[in-house]
């Protein structure tokens, strides 16, 4: 080591000798000479490749260390193809070091001087690691699910049928969640509450673009960190960040059958201490659905009359979504980020109903024709600023978040109907009708929460924050009626309603975990209070509540978690988990007005609705062996005053049917779930899910009756993804629900397969074919049989359709784009000012 210091000392001397012979270097020339400590123009620069196939290694991490130790003075990442350069270089001694995961380092001695100031070093050969690369292959390949004790992490970016589409797309293949034929998401049969990086949101899935999440997690029995409203458990939407220095973003398109088109484009700029992302996307889609509805109303037992319906309705929406801000760190343990989201969206709906009322021989009273043309919009403004402090001990931490979202719209319809006597052709004036209606929203929304992590040592941590959550909304249906033989419209006064929502939620929670006796626990107790208030301002009525009132339901406010885990040896761990959540009855639930109406059917609130309140069990085990994961829950969950939907008729023997809400007494339900994920062979991965689970459900049609619905079923789910060679894939998803108890019926049966190949070219090319529905078997409904009538009803949300979507991914590794993008600005020639002639 000595010697290689003197001859870097002998060295610097020379070449500082040789210096001081040019113009203006030495002190005794030019009085406009440089000083030598500002001399930073030399220039390295060449080409990377690896050693055996002799192509570019591209992102290779080429670094200028100082000749006697391991500081680095510049550093800078190899292009796609291959070349590097390491600009703005001092003379002197330097170690050249080029590494790249996989590879052995490569290590060469360098003097820059005037004979090297724009030196190149030509191509520099990377010798694969073989014993590395071995590793390697076993890790980098994400899989699409992964699973653990408290949740399950779902990779988005993995899933080939989510390509080009929405965040329904990606959650319909995740174990135990299912879609609705409205869009509505459930776990294990309970609605679920959405969060995005963590917080909650006024997005729904629908609107945030597939490509834009990075993974979803499933938490099935949250913490007192999370709302106590989420009842049904939260899918946690992460989105995709940009953790690498330099610019990278993506441009993808598609098309597809049912006037599909989407497209987006993203772009993130990153270099410390600031990262810029900007992203936009365009999303729209129609389907041609039908469906029927047959119903046999009943009097003291006795059929008293038939109604048979059939629909068919085309839909189609388009979505668009942007979404940009900065992250910003103040210094290492300070950062801010400040972002903003757009979306904006429309609905077109053209549903077309004939309808027969028969009586009870089957002898038909009179039919009809009903088309319901709807147009609507919406558009919703988010902004978010973050920040984050981080502290010496590691994990300790303190953030806070504060959020606005505004949001309005426009809606209008028109219902046609034309009813016809038996035998005529010509629709009757006097039951033959229009009815229009206009509509307008509009709401905003503030929240601000705060949290502090602080690590007692290795296996204690205390958590505790505060949040706060105040929403204001308005909404005004002005709806008109008039029969075919009126000359004028008229207001039809149960239908035109305008109403505003107050609504206020608080929140702090306190957490504690640790460990003893090698098992791990977390006990938490979470306080929320809520008030809720909505009036009908063109009516002069309000309903409200609030929780606590005072002492006598202040525990209606206490929402306890305590989790307990166990490792065993051989990649095993048991968890044992209780917690207490609460669903409060919405505006739409509660409000005695009449929300929505055909012939034969009314939909209308119940004031007196009280929350229901949840209590969660869960055991689970969970076990890793080689390429095979296993996770098995036992779960269940005791329901008081659940909210049920309840149908009766308008009047003894009526054809009308009143829809509308009430307090059960009681419902349970318990489960065990299976999970199993494994890859087979070399090229083939499995993952499959089976739910089995009992549901029960009593409640009091009236104040001395009480009815019960009891049953088990299951779902299950299969995801099989085979790597053909030549980076092409392929993968098949199956879903299948058995019918599921509801408190007056069951659903009917539901399953569908879709079937996914990709092709990735040069990991920068992605190419996408996605067959959904591929036997267009994708029917829900429900079958209901209560002492008023029986009914099937069968709907569809979409039908089988065909996306193609290509995605070409750009960027560069850089660690000063900003300071090189300025010096470009500035000309090269700014760094050689006072070098005169000499040079």
């Amino acid at each position: 080591m000595t010697k290689h210091i003197l001859i870097f000392l002998l060295f610097s001397l020379f070449s500082f000798s040789v210096f001081a012979q040019f113009p203006g270097m030495s002190g005794g020339g030019n009085t406009k000479g440089v000083n030598m400590s500002n001399m930073n123009f030399a220039r390295l620069y060449g080409k990377i490749l690896d050693a055996k196939t002799k192509e570019p290694v591209e992102f290779a991490a080429a670094a200028l260390l100082w000749f006697d130790k391991d500081s680095a003075i510049a550093g800078c990442l190899a292009k796609s193809n291959g070349d590097f350069a390491l600009e703005n270089l001092p003379f002197g001694g330097y170690r050249l070091r080029i590494s790249f995961l996989g590879y052995k380092n490569y290590d060469q001695r360098i003097f820059v001087n005037m004979q090297s100031v724009d030196k190149d070093l030509g191509n520099i050969m990377l010798e694969p690691d073989e014993a590395l690369l071995k590793e390697v292959t076993v890790t980098e390949e994400k899989s699409t699910m992964n699973m653990s004790i408290d949740r399950k992490v779902y990779n988005v970016d993995k899933d080939m049928s989510a390509k080009g589409g929405t965040g329904l797309d990606a959650v319909k293949n995740i174990p135990s969640v299912s879609v609705d034929a409205d869009g509505n998401v459930s776990l294990r049969n309970n609605g679920v509450m959405i969060y995005v990086d963590g917080r909650p949101t006024t997005l729904t899935l629908q609107q945030i673009p597939s490509d834009q999440i990075d993974r979803i997690e499933v938490i099935s029995n949250p913490s007192v960190k999370f709302d106590a409203s989420a009842t049904g458990g939260i899918l946690n939407v992460i989105m995709k960040k940009n953790t690498k220095p330099g610019y990278n973003g993506m441009v993808m398109a598609g098309v597809g059958t049912g006037d599909r088109i989407n497209s987006m484009v993203n772009l993130n700029v990153k270099e410390t201490p600031f990262n810029f992302f900007v992203m936009y996307s365009y999303n729209q889609q129609a389907n041609a659905n039908d469906g029927f509805t047959n119903r046999t109303n009943l009097f003291n037992g006795n059929v008293v009359g038939y109604y048979d319906q059939t629909n068919v309705a085309r839909f189609s929406n388009a979505f668009q979504f942007g979404r940009a801000g900065f992250d910003y760190n103040i210094n290492n343990r300070n950062s801010i980020t400040l972002s903003g989201n757009y979306v904006h969206g429309t609905f077109n709906t053209v549903d077309n109903q004939k309808s027969e009322i028969f009586d009870s021989s089957r002898t038909l009273l009179n039919n009809g024709i009903r088309v319901n043309d709807s147009k609507s919009w919406f558009t919703n403004y988010t902004a978010q600023l973050q920040y984050r402090k981080t502290y010496p001990k590691a994990g300790k931490e303190l953030t806070s978040d504060l959020n606005f979202n505004h949001n309005f719209g426009n809606s209008k319809y028109l219902n046609t109907t034309e009813n016809y006597m038996p035998g005529s052709t010509t629709p009757d004036p006097n039951f033959s009708n229009l009815m229009a209606n206009t509509g307008n929203s509009g709401a905003n929304m503030y929240n601000f929460q705060l949290d502090f992590v602080n690590p007692i040592n290795d296996f204690t941590k205390f958590e505790t924050g505060v949040k706060s959550n105040y929403s204001q909304s308005h909404n005004k249906q002005n709806t008109l009626f008039k029969t075919f033989a009126d000359y004028d419209y008229v207001e039809d006064t149960s239908l035109t309603n305008h109403y505003s929502i107050d609504n206020l939620v608080t929140a702090a929670y306190v957490n504690y975990s640790s460990k003893i006796w090698g098992i791990s626990y977390q006990g938490g107790l979470r306080f929320e209070s809520s008030y809720y208030k909505g009036t009908l301002t063109n009516k002069g009525q309000y309903f409200s509540y609030q929780y606590p009132t005072g002492i006598d339901n202040l525990m209606n406010a206490m929402f306890p978690a305590v989790y307990f885990s166990k490792k065993l040896p051989h990649n095993q761990e048991v968890q044992l988990n209780f917690s207490r959540k609460i669903n409060r009855p919405n505006f739409f639930q509660l409000m005695p007005f009449v929300m929505a109406s055909d012939q034969q059917n009314i939909r209308i609130g119940n004031p007196k609705l009280k929350p229901e309140f949840y209590n969660l069990a869960e055991l689970n085990y969970n076990i890793q062996w080689n390429k095979l994961n296993y996770l098995t829950s036992f779960y269940g969950r005791f329901t008081e005053n659940p909210i049920t939907n309840v149908a009766y008729p308008q009047a003894p023997g009526s054809l009308v049917l009143i829809n509308t809400f009430e307090n059960g007494s009681n419902s349970f339900t318990y489960g065990w779930e299976q999970t199993l994920k494994a890859t087979v062979f070399k090229n083939l991965d499995i993952t499959a899910n089976f739910n089995y689970f009992y549901t029960s459900v009593n409640w009091n049609p009236t104040p001395t009756t009480t009815m019960n619905n009891s049953g088990y079923s299951y779902t299950s789910k299969l995801t099989l993804v085979y790597k053909f060679p030549k980076n092409i894939s392929m993968q098949v998803n199956g879903t299948y629900e058995a019918p599921k108890i509801m408190p007056q019926g069951t659903s009917r049966q539901y399953y569908f397969m879709d079937a996914s190949l990709s092709y990735n070219w040069k990991f920068k090319w992605m190419f996408n074919l996605l067959l959904s529905d591929c036997f267009n078997s994708k029917r829900m409904g429900s079958l209901y049989d209560t002492p008023y009538y029986t009914q099937e009803l069968v709907r569809r949300r979409e039908t089988r359709y065909l996306r193609f979507s290509v995605t070409y991914l750009f960027g560069k590794m850089d660690v000063s784009i900003f300071k090189r993008a300025k010096q470009q600005k500035g000309g090269d020639n700014s760094q050689m000012e006072g070098m005169g002639g000499g040079f």
